[in-house]
């Protein structure tokens, strides 16, 4: 039997940390907190539900370890390590991608928040999100519900690029549609497939698109995520990175 999805995380995790033992009490084992994140991401329970119990932490302890990984960058960093694991070997030559967005209420308010314009102004936030033509997150940002998508192109496609081999052609729809966003695809020799503003449909995007957003569903269909109730944003930005690695270590583990 092969390994469980927090086994294959808290694996990589250990690996790239590396943490000495000194003396006193030992730290949780990490599988025991990305069982936690796994749960807390998955039923969106409250950070005073989560009791230290066996093989589970309390909510504080995820919560520091969250904020320590944070400073370097650490789960970015394991999702690069699956998302190379996942497409290693010949298929790891050219990839294509496909980048839309979807958006979550934030009643609660916080970072990364703005009114949405597409929920009557209401306060809300978007998850920007680059999907590989197979399924697979590629790159997840956050940001305030009003910001247009075409802001967080460059930063999508740097993230992608860092994961990917080379990205061969790059789909999305009306809303990326720029001279700069193009542009930004040809200087690094990507085919850019976006439609542009007032052209009629029947291009067959939507095909590609439809990728994009199972991804986007994947993402939602965490609770936590769903129904946005965490003020800070780093923590937003580490539960929407924590999701995207789930996804793809759950296909390693399928096998």
């Amino acid at each position: 039997m092969g390994p469980t999805v927090a086994d294959l995380v808290a694996g990589i995790i250990d690996r790239i940390e590396d943490r000495p033992l000194g003396p006193g009490r030992p730290p949780m084992p990490t599988v025991e907190i990305i069982e936690t994140l796994r749960f807390f991401l998955r039923e969106g329970v409250q950070w005073r539900e989560l009791r230290a119990a066996d093989g589970r932490a309390s909510g504080s302890t995820l919560r520091r370890r969250l904020d320590e990984w944070d400073t370097t960058a650490l789960l970015r960093r394991v999702h690069a390590v699956l998302v190379r694991m996942a497409r290693s070997g010949p298929d790891a030559a050219a990839w294509d991608v496909v980048v839309d967005s979807c958006s979550v209420r934030a009643k609660r308010g916080g970072d990364l928040t703005g009114p949405n314009p597409t929920d009557r102004g209401k306060p809300g936030t978007k998850y920007h999100v680059v999907v590989s033509t197979d399924g697979l997150p590629l790159a997840v940002l956050p940001s305030p519900a009003n910001v247009h998508d075409t802001k967080l192109f460059p930063d999508l496609l740097r993230l992608a690029q860092v994961v990917c081999t080379a990205i061969g052609r790059l789909y999305a729809d009306a809303g990326y549609d720029s001279a700069d966003n193009r542009w930004l695809c040809l200087r690094d020799r990507v085919q850019p497939h976006i439609r542009k503003i007032g052209e009629p449909h029947g291009s067959g995007l939507g095909k590609v698109r439809c990728i994009v957003e199972h991804g986007c569903a994947w993402l939602l269909a965490n609770k936590r995520l769903d129904r946005r109730q965490d003020r800070l944003g780093h923590i937003i930005l580490a539960l929407l990175t924590a999701a995207a690695i789930f996804i793809i270590a759950n296909r390693l583990t399928a096998f």
